[in-house]
C-alpha cells in the first residue's frame, strides 16, 4: 500500500515514476518524421469556417473530443486536422458572438475529407458536445444520461469565486449550499457534499466535502467548461457519485494554425458591490501547431457581507416586539461581521501534439483565507460580548500528466495525478488575522492513476473500457480529532458500451471497485476490526434515447451505484468549529446503495429548446447526522446514523425566441426525499424527510437582444424572477436544526420572491472583442432567508449586489 508523507516533498520514487511516464507519453507523441506526408499518414480533416454571409471567420476552435484534438482556423478561415484514424467522430466549432456548430464526421484512412462550415447567430444556446458521464462525445440532445455544460462564454459573464453559483445559475435541477460569496457546495436532485463526485479532468478531487461549508476549491480559473451529470454516475467515477458529478475541464493545450506560431493571453476583472468583493486575473499563452504552454493567475478578497438593514433580534427584544422560535428575528442584520475572506489561485500548462496524440503537465494551485461567522456572540459593537467568528485555511494543490494515444483502433487516455489538500481551522472566536493555532489541521495526499481506451466501432457498437486506482493518505496532526489520520485505497474497472441504429440509442456498462480503508485509533474507537474496512461492489447502468424527430429525443436511463462511508462519518469525534457542533461517527456503518430511474423528453429547434425530467433514487443505508439533544459544553452532538432513503423529482426548463430581439424562458424544480422512521417535524408518523434538500423553485426570464452599435457587439438584457416556496427543516437531523427551537434565527424559511438581471456584450475596442458583463441580484434588496444558506440560522440572507465582469484578450503579433 502506498503511503505518501504528508508533510515537505514526493518521494524519490514517486518523482523517478512521473518522469518515466512524462518521456513515455512526450515521446509517444512526437512530431512526425521529417518527408512524412502528414494529410495521407493516415486521414486527415480539411476545411474552411464562414460566417452567414461567407465570409471567412479567424480563429474559430475546432475540436475532436474523441482525440482531445484542437486547433484555430486561419485567416482566412481555412484548417487541417491530421493523422486521424478512420471512423467517425463529432467536430465541434465555437468562436465568441456565433453560436456553436457540431457536426458528425466520417474519416476514411489515407484521405482528406474536406468540410465547409458556416456559424449562425442563434437566439438559442443550441446543444453542444460534452464527454463527462458518457462513452467518448455526444450530443446532449440524444444522449441517454442527462448531461448539460457550461461553457467558456457563460464562464466569462457569470463566474465568481463559487462553483455552485455559477451551476445554480446556469444549469436546470441545480442548487447551490451558500456560506458567503465563496462558499458554493452543488446540490444535484437533492444530493450534495460527498454524494455529488466533483472532477478534474475525469479524476476524483478531494477536499473534505462532508461538511456543508467545505466548498469545492476552484475559482474556475483553470477551466475551458464544465459539464455536470445530474442522476447516479458510479459506473465511470465510483464511489461519491450518487446525484451525479460535476466535472471541470481544464482549459485546452493552446491551438495555433497549422504552420503558425501564436502569442496571446487573457486581462480581466471582477467586482462585487455587496461585501466590497475584487478580482483581478491574467493568462498567458505560446503555441505553435506541435506546442503548447500556458500560465495564468488570480488574486481574490471579499470584505464582510451585507444583508437588509432592518431591526435585528437585539433591537427588537429590548423593545418587547421580538419574533422568537419558527421564523425568529435574525441576530445580524445590515454588515455581516467576520465574513470576509482573500484567496489567489494560479495554473500552468505545457504539452506536445505530435503523430500519435497529444500528452501536457498541467499543475493548479488554490489558496483561501476566510473566516466564518458564529452564532454566539452578543450585538454589533459589543466590547463586553462581541459577535464570534472563525478562521479558516485551505490549500489545494493538482498536478496532473495525461496524454491521448491514437492508434488504428484504439486511443489510450492515460492519466497520472497527485493532489494534496489542506484544512486548518482555528478554535472558535479566533480568527484568520489573529495568527491563530490551528486547532483542526488536516492534510490529504491523493495518487490517482487511470486509463480509458476506447476502441472504434465494432458494427454499431462503441464505447470505452477502463481502469483507475487511487490512493490517499491522510493526516490529522491538529488537538482537534475531527477525523483521524487514514489511508484509502480504491480500485475499480468498468466497460462502458452504447449501440446507434437510426434514431435509437443504446447504451450500458458495468463497473466494479475494491476500496480498503485502515485508520489510525482514536477516542471512538481502538478496536482493530473496525480500524480496517474493506468494500466489494459492483453498479452499472443501461440506458436509451430515441428521436421522435428533428429536434426532439426521449431518453431513459436506470443505473445502480454505492458510497464508501468516508473516514469522518466512521471515526469523527471532535468539534466542528465551523458549523458550531460537536460531530460523532459510527464505525459501524455500512456503505450506500443507489438504484436511480429517470425519464427525460428534449426538444432543441432553433428558436425553442427545453427539458422536462422526472427521476426516482432509492439509497439503502442512507447516512447522516443527527442531533442527539444531548451537548458537548456549548455545542450539540451529532451523531452518524443511517436509514433506507427514497428520493422523486421533476426539473423543467424551456426557452423561446418568438422574434430574432426577444427570448422569453423559465424552469422549475422539485425534489421530495424521504427516510425510513425519520421523525416527521409536521408530527405525522412513518417516514420523515431528508436534509439539506432545496426548496421548490420557479423561474422565468424576459431577454432582449440588440442589434450592433457603436463598439457593442450583440447587447442582451436579461431580466428574471425566481420563486422559492417555503420550505420546513427535516426536524433533528437537519444542520442548524436547532434555530427552530431557540429563541433567535431560523432553520425553516418562508418563501420569497427575487427580481435580477443579468446583461452582457462585446466591445470591438480592437482586432478581438472585449467581454462585459453586468449581474444584478436581489435587485429589490428583498429580506429574506434562503434554506439552503448555513447563515439562515442567525443572519438574513444577502441585501442588493451588483457585479460587473470583464476580459480582454491579449494578441502578440499576427
Amino acid at each position: 500500500m502506498l503511503s505518501l508523507p504528508v508533510r515537505g516533498r514526493p518521494s524519490r520514487a514517486l518523482v523517478s515514476r512521473w518522469f518515466v511516464f512524462s518521456l513515455l507519453v512526450l515521446a509517444l507523441a512526437a512530431p512526425p518524421v521529417s518527408g512524412q506526408d502528414p494529410t495521407t499518414a493516415r486521414g486527415a480533416l480539411a476545411g474552411t469556417v464562414l460566417d452567414q454571409s461567407g465570409r471567412p471567420l479567424e480563429g474559430v476552435q475546432i475540436r475532436l473530443p474523441e482525440l482531445g484534438l484542437v486547433t484555430l482556423s486561419a485567416a482566412d478561415g481555412s484548417f487541417l486536422l491530421t493523422h486521424l484514424p478512420p471512423r467517425r467522430f463529432h467536430v465541434s466549432f465555437e468562436v465568441l458572438g456565433y453560436a456553436p456548430r457540431v457536426l458528425e464526421v466520417t474519416v476514411r484512412g489515407g484521405a482528406v475529407t474536406p468540410l465547409e462550415v458556416s456559424l449562425p447567430t442563434s437566439p438559442v444556446a443550441l446543444p453542444g458536445l460534452v464527454i463527462t458521464g458518457v462513452p467518448g462525445a455526444r450530443n446532449t440532445l440524444t444522449t441517454p444520461q442527462d448531461v448539460d455544460a457550461v461553457g467558456s462564454e457563460e464562464m466569462n459573464a457569470l463566474r465568481s469565486g463559487s462553483l455552485g453559483d455559477l451551476l445554480s445559475r446556469t444549469v436546470a435541477g441545480v442548487s447551490s449550499i451558500q456560506t458567503g460569496s465563496q462558499v458554493g457546495i452543488p446540490v444535484i436532485r437533492g444530493l450534495s457534499g460527498t454524494r455529488v463526485r466533483v472532477l478534474q479532468n475525469g479524476v476524483g478531487q478531494e477536499f473534505y466535502q462532508y461538511g456543508v461549508r467545505h466548498h469545492p476549491t476552484t475559482t474556475l480559473l483553470e477551466a475551458e467548461r464544465v459539464e455536470v451529470v445530474r442522476g447516479v454516475s458510479s459506473l465511470l467515477y465510483g464511489s461519491d457519485a450518487l446525484g451525479g458529478a460535476v466535472n471541470i475541464l481544464t482549459k485546452d493545450l493552446p491551438p495555433a494554425p497549422l504552420g503558425r506560431s501564436r502569442l496571446g493571453g487573457e486581462v480581466g476583472g471582477q467586482f462585487f458591490s455587496n461585501n466590497k468583493e475584487g478580482a483581478g486575473h491574467l493568462d498567458l499563452q505560446g503555441s505553435t501547431s506541435r506546442f503548447g504552454v500556458r500560465g495564468g493567475v488570480e488574486v481574490r478578497r471579499g470584505g464582510d457581507l451585507t444583508a437588509p438593514e432592518v431591526p435585528d433580534y437585539f433591537q427588537t427584544s429590548a423593545a418587547g416586539t421580538a419574533r422568537t422560535g419558527r421564523f425568529g428575528d435574525p441576530k445580524y442584520t445590515g454588515s455581516l461581521p467576520h465574513t470576509d475572506f482573500r484567496q489567489w489561485s494560479a495554473y500552468a500548462q505545457a504539452g506536445v501534439r505530435g503523430r500519435m496524440g497529444t500528452g501536457e503537465l498541467f499543475l493548479t494551485h488554490w489558496d483561501n483565507e476566510n473566516n466564518f461567522l458564529l452564532p454566539p456572540g452578543g450585538p454589533k459593537g459589543s466590547t463586553s460580548n462581541p459577535p464570534q467568528g472563525v478562521g479558516l485555511h485551505l490549500a489545494q494543490t493538482n498536478l496532473s500528466l495525461r496524454g491521448t494515444l491514437v492508434l488504428d483502433r484504439l486511443v489510450l487516455k492515460p492519466t497520472l495525478s497527485y493532489q494534496k489538500a489542506v484544512r486548518q481551522a482555528a478554535a472558535a472566536g479566533k480568527l484568520i488575522q489573529d495568527d491563530p493555532d490551528f486547532v483542526v489541521d488536516l492534510a490529504k495526499e491523493v495518487v490517482t492513476a487511470r486509463v480509458e481506451v476506447a476502441h472504434a466501432p465494432l458494427g454499431r457498437l462503441e464505447g470505452v473500457l477502463g481502469a483507475e486506482v487511487m490512493v490517499q493518505d491522510g493526516k490529522a496532526p491538529g488537538p482537534v480529532k475531527l477525523e483521524p489520520g487514514s489511508t484509502v485505497t480504491n480500485v475499480g474497472i468498468f466497460a462502458f458500451e452504447e449501440l446507434r441504429r437510426g434514431g435509437l440509442t443504446l447504451s450500458g456498462g458495468l463497473r466494479f471497485d475494491l476500496r480498503s480503508m485502515e485508520a489510525e485509533p482514536n477516542s471512538l474507537t481502538g478496536d482493530p476490526g473496525l480500524l480496517e474496512q474493506e468494500y466489494r461492489v459492483a453498479s452499472g447502468s443501461v440506458g436509451m434515447a430515441f428521436a421522435l424527430g428533428e429536434g426532439v429525443a426521449l431518453a431513459a436511463q436506470a443505473g445502480s451505484g454505492f458510497r464508501a462511508p468516508t473516514v469522518f462519518e466512521l471515526f469523527a469525534d471532535g468539534e466542528h468549529g465551523g458549523v458550531a457542533a460537536y460531530q460523532r461517527g459510527d464505525p459501524t456503518l455500512d456503505p450506500e446503495r443507489s438504484l436511480s430511474l429517470d425519464l427525460s423528453l428534449r426538444w432543441a429547434r432553433d428558436r425553442f429548446q427545453g427539458e422536462v425530467t422526472g427521476y426516482w433514487n432509492r439509497i439503502s443505508n442512507y447516512i447522516y447526522l443527527e442531533n442527539t439533544g444531548t451537548m458537548s459544553g456549548p455545542l450539540p452532538v451529532y451523531q452518524a446514523a443511517q436509514t433506507d432513503a427514497v428520493l422523486r423529482g421533476l426539473d423543467a426548463l424551456a426557452e423561446a425566441a418568438p422574434l430574432t430581439w426577444l427570448s422569453v424562458g423559465g424552469r422549475f424544480s422539485w425534489v421530495k426525499g424521504v427516510g425510513k422512521g425519520l421523525d416527521d417535524p409536521a408530527g405525522g408518523s412513518g417516514d420523515g424527510p431528508l436534509p439539506l434538500l432545496p426548496p421548490t423553485q420557479f423561474g422565468a426570464f424576459l431577454e432582449l437582444r440588440g442589434g450592433d452599435a457603436w463598439v457593442l457587439r450583440s447587447p442582451r438584457l436579461r431580466i428574471k424572477v425566481d420563486r422559492a416556496l417555503a420550505k420546513d427543516a427535516a426536524g433533528v437531523i437537519e444542520p442548524f436544526s436547532q434555530f427552530d427551537r431557540i429563541p433567535f434565527g431560523t432553520a425553516s424559511t418562508p418563501g420569497y420572491t427575487l427580481l435580477g438581471l443579468e446583461a452582457r456584450t462585446h466591445l470591438e475596442l480592437g482586432t478581438e472583442p472585449v467581454v462585459l458583463s453586468l449581474t444584478v441580484d436581489n435587485l429589490l434588496d428583498e429580506v429574506y432567508r434562503s434554506f439552503l444558506d448555513t447563515y439562515k440560522g442567525y443572519a438574513l440572507s444577502p441585501g442588493r449586489n451588483v457585479g460587473v465582469r470583464v476580459s480582454a484578450p491579449l494578441r502578440f503579433g499576427r
